[in-house]
This record gives C-alpha cells, sequence and structure tokens, in this order.
C-alpha cells in the first residue's frame, strides 16, 4: 500500500508539473515540494547503511536557504565587503529617495546573502522537490522501481510527441501548451518548456530509460513489450533530432551508446550490439529524410565556428569572471544574471540568464562551499550504492546510467538542473539507484533510537517546512521581483523591495526612470536629479551596455548637463561606433 502511494503521488506531481507549464510558475513547484516532501517524510523507514546521503542532502538545502534568508542591518558588515557595500549604495539611494518624496520601506531593510533572493529561494523549493522525489523512488521495492522506469519512459514519449506537435504541426506562439499565455516570454516555447534545447534535453534524458526496458524485455523473452520499448526509444530519438538541440541531440547520442555498451557487456554482446546498430540506422534515416537536422548538423565536424559555439563559449567565459567576485559562498543562486554584468567584458546586447554550463555556474552562484556540498553529495550517493548487500537490478542501473551520462553532458551546453520539471524528474531517476529500505523490502526493521531515525527525515523535514515558509511569507514576489518585464511597469514600493532583494540588479534603472519620469511630468527637478543618480549606478553595475550609457546621456542632456552627458555619450559611441549622439549646445 506504502509503495503504491508512493508511486502514484511521484506520478500525478511529475504529470502536474509538466501540464502546468513545467515549473515555470513557483506555486506549481511549491505544491509539488510540499506533496513529496509530506510524504518522505510520513514514509521514512530505516536506511540500510549510514546516514551521510541524508545528512549532505539536508546540508544543500540549509546552505541555500541560508543565503536568501534577511540579515540583521547590525550583521551586514560580515557579509563581506563587496555585499556590504552593495547593500549600502542601496540604502544610500532609498534615503535619498526619500528626501525627495519617495516612499521608504516601512522598516530598515534586510539584506540576504545572495545577490537574488527571489531566485534563490525558487532554486530551494527546485531542490525540496527534486529531494523528496529522490528519498521516495529510493523507499520503493525493486518491482515498482522498474514500474516507475516504464512511467518515465511513457511520459517522456508523451511530452516528446506533444512538445513536436507544438514547434512543428500546431505552432504554440508564445504560450506553454497552447493555452498558458507567455506574454514576456524571449523566446519559442516548446511542449512545457521555455526553448527547444531545454525541452529536447527532457526528452533526450529519458530515451536511454525506454532502451534499457528495451534490453529488460529481451532478457525475459518478452517480444512485445521489447519491440513497444524499442518504439519509444525510437519515437524520442526523434523528436530530439527534430528539437534541433544540437546540446540535446549530442548528449542523446552518448546516453544510447554508454546503455548499449552497458547492455552489451553485461548481458548478450548481440543485443548490444544490435540495438547500437538500431540506433545508428534510426539517426541515419532522421539525417537522409529531413533537411531542417542536416542543415542543423552542418559544420558539427568543425565545432569552433558555428556561432552558437562561440556564444557558448563567451558565456561561460564571462560566467567564471563572476566566481572572483565572490569565491567561498558565490553569489547566489539563480544570482549570476544580477552579478555578470559588473565583471563581463563583451557588449552584447543580449541578456544573460544563465552560462549555459551547469558546472561553471554551480561555481559562480555557490562559490567553492556549493561546489562542495555537490560533491559531498556525489560521494554519499556512491558510499550508500557500493555499500549496500542488495544492489538494484541491471535494468535500473543501465537506465539510471545511461540517463546520467545524458545529462551531465548536456548540463555541458545547458543548465537543465535550474528547470523544476527536468530536476524534479532527474530526482526520480537517481532514487532508483539507491537500496531500499529493510521494511521497504519487506524485511523487519530493527529498532533505531529517535535521533537516527530524525537523521532519516531531516532532508524531507527541511524541504517541507522551507517550502511552507516560503509558500506562505514570499510566494507572490518569487516570479516578479527579479522579472525585468514585470519591473518595468512596477510601482515604489515593489521597486524599493525589488532593490533590496537583488541589490545589484535592473531595478536601479526602472526606478531611476519611473523618477526622472514623474519629475519631469510634476517640472519636479529634485526628483529628475534624483533618477539621473540611480541611472548612472546602474550604468556602472553595467558599464558594457552601451544602450544605458546613451540613454544617460540623454537624461543628463535632458538636465543641461552637457558636460557629463557628453561623457555618457562618449562610453556608448566607444562599445558601438556607429551610434551618433544629439548635438551638444556648449558644455557648462
Amino acid at each position: 500500500m506504502i509503495a503504491a502511494t508512493i508511486f502514484v503521488v511521484l506520478a500525478i506531481s511529475i504529470l502536474f508539473l509538466a501540464v502546468a507549464g513545467g515549473g515555470l510558475f513557483p506555486i506549481t513547484v511549491m505544491a509539488v515540494a510540499i506533496a513529496l516532501c509530506s510524504l518522505a517524510c510520513m514514509t521514512a523507514v530505516a536506511r540500510p547503511s549510514r546516514s551521510w546521503l541524508e545528512l549532505s542532502l539536508a546540508a544543500i538545502l540549509l546552505f541555500v536557504l541560508f543565503t536568501a534568508l534577511p540579515i540583521p542591518p547590525a550583521l551586514d558588515p560580515l557579509a563581506g565587503s563587496l555585499r556590504h557595500a552593495q547593500n549600502q549604495a542601496v540604502l544610500n539611494a532609498l534615503h535619498d529617495s526619500g528626501q525627495v518624496g519617495i516612499p521608504l520601506p516601512e522598516s530598515e531593510p534586510w539584506f540576504s546573502l545572495t545577490r537574488n533572493r527571489a531566485g534563490t529561494l525558487r532554486f530551494f523549493l527546485l531542490l525540496a522537490a527534486a529531494f523528496g522525489a529522490a528519498l521516495l523512488t529510493a523507499s520503493l521495492p525493486p518491482a515498482w522501481k522498474t514500474g516507475h522506469l516504464y512511467f518515465l519512459a511513457l511520459t517522456g514519449t508523451a511530452v516528446g510527441i506533444a512538445g513536436y506537435l507544438g514547434q512543428w504541426v500546431i505552432p504554440q506562439g508564445d504560450t506553454i501548451w497552447w493555452f498558458i499565455p507567455l506574454p514576456d516570454a524571449a523566446k519559442s516555447p516548446v511542449g512545457c518548456f521555455l526553448n527547444r534545447n531545454h525541452f529536447g534535453g527532457f526528452v533526450a534524458m529519458l530515451s536511454p530509460v525506454a532502451l534499457a526496458l528495451a534490453a529488460h524485455a529481451l532478457d525475459r523473452r518478452r517480444g512485445f513489450t521489447a519491440l513497444f520499448s524499442l518504439a519509444l526509444t525510437g519515437i524520442m530519438m526523434a523528436v530530439v533530432f527534430y528539437s534541433l538541440s544540437r546540446g540535446a541531440m549530442l548528449a542523446m547520442g552518448a546516453g544510447l551508446s554508454v546503455t548499449a555498451l552497458i547492455i552489451a557487456f553485461r548481458h548478450r554482446a548481440v543485443w548490444g550490439v544490435l540495438l547500437l546498430c538500431l540506433m545508428l540506422a534510426g539517426g541515419t534515416a532522421l539525417l537522409v529524410h529531413s533537411p531542417a537536422v542536416r542543415e542543423r548538423l552542418q559544420g558539427i565536424h568543425n565545432p569552433g565556428e558555428i556561432s552558437s559555439v562561440q556564444s557558448r563559449l563567451a558565456e561561460w567565459r564571462e560566467s567564471l569572471r563572476v566566481w572572483p567576485c565572490y569565491p567561498v559562498l558565490g553569489a547566489g543562486m539563480n544570482a549570476l544574471r544580477m552579478v555578470y554584468p559588473q565583471t563581463r567584458q563583451t557588449s552584447v546586447s543580449a541578456r544573460l540568464i544563465a552560462s549555459e554550463n551547469e558546472y561553471i555556474q554551480l561555481l559562480a552562484e555557490g562559490g567553492l562551499l556549493g561546489v562542495g556540498l555537490a560533491l559531498s553529495l556525489i560521494w554519499a550517493l556512491y558510499h550508500r550504492i557500493h555499500h549496500t548487500l542488495t544492489p538494484p537490478p541491471s535494468v535500473i542501473s543501465i537506465a539510471v546510467t545511461g540517463a546520467l551520462t545524458v545529462t551531465s553532458i548536456h548540463c555541458l551546453f545547458d543548465f537543465p538542473a535550474h528547470l523544476p520539471l527536468y530536476a524534479l524528474v532527474l530526482g526520480s531517476i537517481v532514487g532508483l539507484l539507491l537500496p531500499p529500505a529493510p521494511s521497504a523490502a519487506g524485511s523487519e526493521s530493527p529498532p533505531y533510537p529517535i535521533k537516527k531515525r530524525l537523521v532519516w527525515i531531516l532532508p524531507a523535514a527541511i524541504g517541507l517546512i522551507g517550502s511552507l515558509g516560503i509558500g506562505v511569507t514570499q510566494l507572490q514576489r518569487l516570479r516578479d521581483l527579479d522579472n525585468p518585464a514585470y519591473l518595468y511597469t512596477a510601482k515604489y514600493r515593489d521597486l524599493n523591495r525589488a532593490l533590496v532583494w537583488a541589490p545589484t540588479s535592473s531595478a536601479w534603472l526602472y526606478l531611476g526612470r519611473a523618477l526622472f519620469k514623474e519629475g519631469t511630468n510634476r517640472e519636479a527637478r529634485d526628483l529628475c536629479t534624483q533618477g539621473e543618480r540611480l541611472i548612472t549606478h546602474a550604468a556602472q553595475l553595467d558599464p558594457q551596455n552601451y544602450r544605458l550609457w546613451f540613454e544617460l546621456g540623454q537624461v543628463r542632456l535632458s538636465l543641461g548637463d552637457n558636460t557629463r552627458a557628453a561623457e555618457a555619450f562618449q562610453r556608448a559611441k566607444a562599445l558601438r561606433s556607429w551610434m551618433t549622439p544629439p548635438p551638444l549646445q556648449g558644455k557648462n
């Protein structure tokens, strides 16, 4: 009964997140995190080895939550000289704005270590859901774990087919699944993902699962099931190719190849070779019959000349420059977008949301401590898996190895671990490798001290309490306070709060614009002057932004400050030689 409940809740959570936008809306991720962590607390049973894994999971959750918690003003200097200076700049700006009549926060602001509190809290919800899924699948008996593999293979195929229809047959436009509007979407959504790279990577991750199930069916002489699983593999292969995501294609090819080789060495060589040949034949057929796929793969033999590869390398370099500024604790999860403009050396106008490389992003956002915690989690997983008396069935180990191969390679070209649906499914896959608890396996569990039982539920309890706290106090702010589209039209109170939550964000620019616009309408020079100061600080935080320098020049020009306007226009022209500043009537 417990196994059936876990299986059903996991399946409903994954399907709910897929249908409801893939985790784009924080409320959906929060609901899934609360459901999974609650069930993990209620069904927690004895673990077959030491509790290093649970302690590692708990430490990671506490680290992310700690960086997002507000710090009392008296302790702010302990946050480090750079963070303290950034926080003081916000306090000074709020004080100066109050002097010209702008509403101030009701109490003295409390800052966080992270440079993007909203994004870090969203990442906590994502981790809570993923860790809860891993703990639950680890508690399933082997037969139910195999059933979860079948569910994932079917889900990957269904999401793939629907996404293919949305990309090629019935265009989704600026919507998720044709019915969830995305008016501010910068890219073309595919299925329940914001772009084809995320979509292709998700389907690619699940393709080795179907291939492993096909080999499992062959081993048990179940011909129909084997053909069905092979059909699922073929469909997902075709979907990934037609997604036109080169990174997903490469990751899927590596994952399927590793899966076939493991099958060849651990079972029958002829089966592995046969499956590998079938994949090669299918890929060749797709290339022959699809001009779009062939065009997409042109130049793959010389990746250095592909524009997208060059842009990826540039994004990696820009992201790596962030780490020396926040070496120990990092800038905070999901905070890269807020801090990279300060150190970037390129003047491209595109807004960098992520480094397009999970490993680099982890270093920039988590610092040395975050990397160390991630490594400790990998070690704890290895320790738990290799120190058990009941290794997982071969179908599970093969499927999980193939899926992890896809993920590890795809993380080199994208940031899939930051996607809630991807992270949730990945967590459930990793949990399949973990040995079931004695009571879940059907044996009697010896009595354990209460302290040990508390350790077993510690990560689920932290995830549950943290998710409930976020949902009660901060849910409405999680999506808006780091969203430029919202800040563009936000009121003063939200702009002030956005500065406190992300002291280096574009809220400086939007608050400055609002002040300058109101000052212009009211013919109040003090408001205009304060707006110019805020825009100037925004330009200092993003010194390679030629559009921002040009706008600052126009603001200064309207204030009659021609000398400083000329300086701003000169900065803009140095970044873009084709820009033509307006004529200046002398200098003052």
